[in-house]
């Protein structure tokens, strides 16, 4: 009865489950429903990773609260939580490298620390675990003597020339080195964003150091951004990455960086150019050093002044002479900044391959619109070739008399006839692999 009564008020329960001639919906529909809800899942992960590599909305925040932590403050007498650098070409040509032998010699002359940096707890975790000290870094060093009235009895600093800030660099120079290094550093429309991680450019090189394994070929592109460059510039052993470990000290310290001010970077991204320009060595000179920065070189290997170039740069040309001396600076700065890739090689010869790499990337700049045809013909018409390129072949005495005038300009003694060329400097690679890469004919 009971079961007369059960299939009358539910005709469908005549087909039991044990009922072969049935099948139930439901196991198909919980896998549709399993598969469906990871696939969702990927795609909003998917979008999630895209957004944060647009925007660092997470980084912003979980970086600048950690910056944030990383302080110092100098008090009275010594310092148990200060940590000096071992390595590196900025603190070395600083002398950073060398506080714990100086403080050690004058103390067993007797001397005393009156004042020294304390560190927070969170800035000396951060150096123990690998990272490099946080704090606002000067482009420039110097001594000056004043006397009572506070007038300047003698001055020096290295380098000497510098620019001042990221409003007295000239438009065409930063279009420049973002085209060739860093493209969407200063997208205003992401203030948040991280200036020392290209997910994209990261991804791909990533991806060629495993297809890297099968042809050495796929290897060529690099990850670097102009702000882990200045890490390597500066802090690296020798200048250089030694290897994936020191790849991710660099990224990890110029981001913690970049957000020491708080959540926006686009301050911090205007500092990064300006360090750039003021870091990027460019060879040396015989009693002089390391050339250190665009317009440093600019003076040393051109002989043009870089207020002179500041003016011509940013001034419309209106002559022919004017349009010819303007794209005469324009080139002079481009294979600077080309010729960091590797300064030994393309400042220490003949300059024939920085020409040919100058006229590539004429041709390429003007193309993508960052320089207009007329300033591209006029740059391209000039003979731009650092003093010892400009020398070479020329006989003993022009060349002498080229090293003079370097000499005069930068007020050192003029090298004899057995330094004709200049010393090799460390030889430090750029990467670029968001545009065509132009031939270099060696």
């Amino acid at each position: 009865m009971v079961d007369a009564v059960w299939e009358h008020l539910l005709p469908g329960s005549r087909h039991r489950h044990g009922d072969p001639g049935r099948r139930s919906p439901l196991p198909g529909l919980v896998a549709v429903l399993r598969w469906a809800s990871a696939l969702v899942a990927l795609v909003l992960l998917g979008w999630g990773l895209v957004s944060e590599a647009r925007t660092s909305y997470l980084q912003s925040r979980l970086l600048s609260r950690w910056a944030a932590d990383m302080t110092f403050e100098v008090r009275p007498g010594p310092s148990d939580a200060i940590r000096f650098p071992r390595w590196g070409p900025y603190d070395e040509r600083l002398g950073y490298t060398r506080l714990p032998s100086f403080i050690a010699s004058l103390t067993a002359r007797h001397f005393g620390i009156a004042r020294q940096a304390q560190w927070s707890p969170s800035l000396e975790r951060f150096v123990d675990q690998g990272g490099y000290a946080i704090y606002d870094e000067k482009t420039r060093a110097g001594l000056q003597l004043f006397d009572r009235d506070r007038n300047v009895l003698y001055g020096a600093s290295y380098p000497r020339l510098a620019y001042r800030d990221f409003g007295s660099i000239p438009p065409l120079v930063v279009d420049a080195v973002l085209f060739i290094e860093d493209h969407w550093l200063l997208d205003h429309e992401n203030p948040g964003r991280n200036p020392a991680v290209d997910w994209s450019r990261f991804m791909r090189a990533a991806a060629g150091q495993v297809a890297g394994i099968v042809d050495r070929r796929f290897r060529e592109g690099g990850a670097s951004t102009i702000a882990t460059q200045i890490e390597k510039f500066r802090h690296s052993a020798s200048g250089r990455t030694s290897g994936l470990g020191e790849k991710f000290r660099q990224m990890l310290t110029a981001s913690v960086r970049a957000y020491r001010d708080g959540r926006e970077t686009s301050q911090a991204r205007h500092e990064i150019v300006t360090h750039y320009l003021n870091s990027t060595p460019l060879g040396s000179w015989p009693g002089y050093g390391e050339v250190i920065g665009v317009p440093e070189a600019l003076w040393i290997w051109y002989g043009t002044d870089p207020a002179e170039a500041e003016g011509v740069l940013t001034t419309p040309a209106v002559t022919k002479a004017e349009l010819a001396r303007k794209g005469e600076v324009y080139r002079q700065v481009l294979s600077l900044l080309l010729a960091g890739r590797r300064p030994a090689y393309y400042l220490n010869r003949d300059g024939t391959a920085l020409a040919a790499l100058s006229d590539s990337y004429l041709r390429l700049l003007a193309a993508a619109g960052v320089i207009d045809p007329e300033l591209r013909d006029s740059a391209r018409r000039r003979t731009a070739f650092p003093y010892p390129a400009a020398a070479s072949g020329c006989g003993v005495v022009r060349r002498q008399q080229s090293d003079r005038s370097i000499a005069q300009r930068i007020g050192i003694a003029a090298p004899s006839a057995r330094s004709l060329r200049p010393r090799p400097a460390r030889s430090y690679r750029l990467r670029d692999d968001r545009y065509p890469r132009p031939e270099a004919h060696h």
